[in-house]
């Protein structure tokens, strides 16, 4: 275990580390309390210049390591450059931050956790605070319609944003796809997961959704993709595990029958439809993880279309790469991890016509 001495000296030395990389732009540590524990990042912003508003970039699904990471780097640096100051924080039991990661943190959870984060700021008086902006990346779909819901923010920006549904088994259907399964095989799996969330999802045993997902159990490309274990015998432990993650999962939002798909949020068209700041949606158009063109058509069903600028980017995955095969996972270093072409670009045009940069 890390001592609080050796803990200390590994996050200043990556604050010192990112300020020495870039002579431009001041970063200092930023803390919050957040259900008793104190969640830790940075706050960057430009040198020079008083910035003109505040970034709060909000992570997508799993882990982060935001500071010692240098996670977004190239996303903050271009933000900064903008006259722009940035504020980010390792979720829980990731990085410096306390407590334990919890990987089915619900979105309302993860949404007052980032309000929370906001009056720390107000409390602070941080420069750029005249206006708030948040720029969100795929599960941030949810969390920040939720955020923005109970809080003024003056933008957002939403990359790779979700629909109101469980996404997985898009995710699913494109990989095996990309991994070049036969479509009829393709299908029997796609639909072993529908019917096993289905039954996870409505009160199923264990036994009866484990039964269900057995195509998947016995394919060797699901279990290389997607870490699913050969079929074994189920024990007590399992049958525990399974009642308590499906009590967690299911504690919020609901089964829709239509579609066979879990609806995280309760009237999301409706907390949509009430946004009044400026969106800009962002989506690749071979992203293999969300389905970007369910969420686009919700977008326009929803938000005003005078104040929402959409941009779909060729050859772009989910993270805003360009990208070869575009599965989940691809090692994109022959690459150099480039951005999609106009990413930022378009990025720096919204908020120059927004006003929110000169």
């Amino acid at each position: 275990m890390k001592s609080r001495f050796t803990v200390s000296l590994s996050f200043l030395f990556a604050l010192l580390l990112a300020s020495m990389s870039y002579g431009q732009k001041l970063a200092e540590p930023f803390e919050f309390q957040f259900e008793g524990k104190t969640l830790r990042g940075l706050i960057e912003r430009p040198q020079e210049v008083a910035p003109s508003a505040l970034v709060i970039i909000i992570p997508g699904s799993g882990k982060t390591n935001f500071v010692e990471g240098r996670w977004y780097s190239r996303l903050r640096d271009q933000f900064i450059k903008e006259g722009l100051a940035v504020c980010f924080w390792d979720k829980m039991g990731c990085g410096q931050s306390e407590g334990t990661f919890d990987e089915l943190q619900p979105v309302d959870n993860s949404a007052e956790e980032a309000i929370a984060a906001i009056q720390e700021l107000k409390r602070r008086e941080v420069p750029g605070l005249q206006k708030i902006g948040l720029w969100g990346l795929s599960r941030a779909g949810w969390i920040c319609p939720l955020i923005i819901k109970q809080y003024p923010i003056d933008f957002w920006i939403s990359v790779s944003g979700t629909d109101d549904k469980e996404n997985y088994g898009y995710l699913l259907k494109s990989n095996l796809i990309i991994a070049g399964k036969e479509e009829a095989e393709v299908e029997i799996l796609y639909h072993a997961w529908r019917e096993s969330h289905r039954l996870s999802c409505t009160g199923g045993t264990l036994e009866e959704t484990m039964e269900a997902v057995r195509p998947l159990q016995l394919d060797s490309t699901s279990r290389r993709l997607f870490g699913y274990s050969e079929p074994r015998p189920i024990t007590e432990a399992d049958r525990l595990e399974y009642k308590a993650r499906n009590d967690i999962y299911t504690s919020k939002g609901h089964f829709d029958e239509a579609s066979g798909l879990w609806v995280y949020l309760e009237d999301f068209e409706e907390t949509l439809s009430a946004i009044d700041c400026p969106v800009l949606a962002l989506f690749g158009a071979n992203d293999s993880q969300v389905d970007w063109r369910k969420t686009k058509a919700l977008y326009e069903r929803t938000l005003d279309s005078t104040n929402t600028t959409y941009q779909v980017f060729e050859n772009c995955n989910h993270n805003m790469h360009r990208c070869i095969t575009c599965a989940y996972g691809e090692d994109l270093s022959a690459l150099q991890w480039q951005s999609c072409d106009g990413y930022y670009d378009t990025m720096h045009t919204w908020l120059k016509e927004q006003g929110i940069v000169k």
